[in-house]
């Protein structure tokens, strides 16, 4: 079976490496093009092209550069662009997504599901049709991803993605053409993350601020600055204050007690939060900048 894959990022280079060390037959490898990493800087290939290239594979940056090149499938993964009609068409294109579908589709899967605790979380083997992630489905894994963080899970989806991929590839029936299955049930829907996704609201649970630092990004703001919060855990328990004061290094949410312990303020590096306390005279989180 002759294979181009299609990827991108880091995601992708572990369902690349796996077709590689199979021994699969992958014909070309279909990438973005290379992209400045600095101001002056030269282009530099994306990661796929990079171990594209050392494989000594046939790196494509263009769709057009596909041309009349035969192949029997294509794996998509993590590719970030909307392939063709036309290509969906003529040619069977498998793709890997970070989710229980239809539950989740869409570009941020796996944040929406950390944010909902572990919700549908897990890999689902489909193939490509013109509609987003709305394709038949040849197999599904549920994985557990409850309480990781965001590179935890996404390595612990790709582990079994790999998988998964690989245990249909080297089936010697005709499951690329019978195998699939409608998807059923109803479809939710994972829009990308938003700066407003990331923000810590007091009037919210301690376990969702929780949920939300697990993303890496997560922020509340203190006094005038910015505050980001590096790693938490959270306490069952109340301060009797109002939302927002922080008692003890504590956190007095809508329910429970969200404890930081390491945060990096606007402009400075990573400390712990009880050395911020001490630098600083903020007695409260909000949700905005104020004097």
């Amino acid at each position: 079976m002759r294979i181009v894959f299609f990827g991108t990022g880091a995601v992708s280079t572990a369902y690349l490496t796996t077709l590689l060390d199979g021994g699969f037959d992958v014909v070309a490898v279909v990438t973005k093009q290379p992209k400045r990493r600095t101001r002056n800087g030269s282009p530099e290939p994306t990661p796929v092209a990079q171990i594209g290239m050392q494989a000594g594979l046939n790196v494509l940056t263009t769709l057009g550069d596909l041309g009349d090149l035969a192949f029997d499938l294509g794996v998509v993964v993590s590719y970030g662009r909307i392939l063709p009609a036309a290509l969906v068409d003529a040619h069977p294109l498998l793709n890997v997504h970070y989710s229980l579908l239809p539950a989740f589709r869409g570009a941020a899967p796996v944040e929406r599901s950390v944010l909902a605790g572990g919700l549908a979380s897990g890999v689902t083997l489909m193939r490509l049709v013109h509609e987003m992630d709305a394709g038949p489905v040849y197999a599904a894994q549920p994985v557990e991803i409850e309480g990781l963080g965001l590179s935890e899970a996404y390595a612990r989806l790709t582990a079994a993605g790999c998988q998964l991929m690989g245990d249909w590839l080297v089936r010697r029936d005709s499951w690329l053409e019978e195998a699939a299955q409608p998807q059923v049930g109803l479809a939710t829907y994972a829009p990308k993350i938003t700066d407003g996704d990331l923000l810590i609201r007091s009037y919210e649970s301690a376990l969702q601020g929780y949920r939300r630092h697990l993303l890496g990004r997560a922020y509340f703001y203190a006094g005038p600055k910015r505050i980001r919060l590096v790693k938490a855990h959270i306490e069952e328990g109340e301060t009797g204050s109002s939302l927002g004061t922080i008692v003890e290094g504590k956190i007095q949410m809508a329910k429970g007690l969200l404890v930081p312990e390491l945060v990096r303020p606007e402009g400075r590096s990573t400390m712990s939060f009880a050395d911020f306390l001490r630098g600083s005279a903020v007695e409260r989180i909000g949700t905005r900048p104020e004097q």
